[in-house]
């Protein structure tokens, strides 16, 4: 029996029509809002939605984000083991360039105490990129980038992965993090 490599593809939990509306919103949003990473392995844009006044948005992306994490853990076995409370980190929309360096390399996403508290990833593209997918390479495990797909997996050292290079147009996605919140 191979091993769950506790990755997970949901196709289509975004509507094609809510993933064209989140792409015209950025592309129609002040560049002021928008952040350029661009040193070492990170190289996008990204838009906060908290920051930026997307609250309408927001609500409709977190009951999609809550109605998924219960598909995550259903799908995975976990009963007991999921936390009775947690929280969504801000969403963030971005945007890589089909540049030759807008990428973002190999990481994991919980790496000091800043972050510890995460305990899921939610990526959700938000078009079709042919390049532009999520490669986990210690796990033998490509996601591509299919609009509307929601892609979860733990964001600790087991899930080394990399956001690959758009080739031919840009690549824009949507994630996010569960966080553990309150007493152990």
């Amino acid at each position: 029996m191979e091993k769950d490599n506790l990755i997970r593809v949901f196709p289509k939990a975004f509507s094609e029509e809510l993933c064209d509306r989140l792409v015209k919103k950025y592309e129609d949003s002040l560049d002021k809002d928008k952040q350029r990473h661009g040193a070492g392995r990170m190289n996008f844009t990204q838009l906060n939605l908290r920051e930026a006044g997307w609250e309408k948005e927001q609500a409709e992306l977190v009951q999609i984000y809550v109605e998924h994490a219960k598909k995550y853990a259903s799908s995975v076995g976990i009963t007991n083991e999921w936390p009775m409370k947690y929280a969504l980190e801000d969403l963030r929309l971005k945007k890589y360039l089909p540049n030759d360096h807008d990428e973002f390399g190999p990481h994991v996403d919980v790496g000091d105490n800043k972050n510890c508290t995460r305990f899921m990833v939610f990526f959700v593209y938000l078009d079709d990129n042919e390049e532009g997918g999520t490669v986990f390479p210690k796990l033998n495990f490509h996601a591509k980038c299919k609009k509307g797909d929601m892609l979860m997996f733990p964001p600790m050292w087991t899930h080394l992965h990399a956001g690959l290079k758009p080739k031919d147009k840009p690549k824009y996605m949507i994630g996010s993090y569960l966080h553990y919140v309150g007493d152990i």
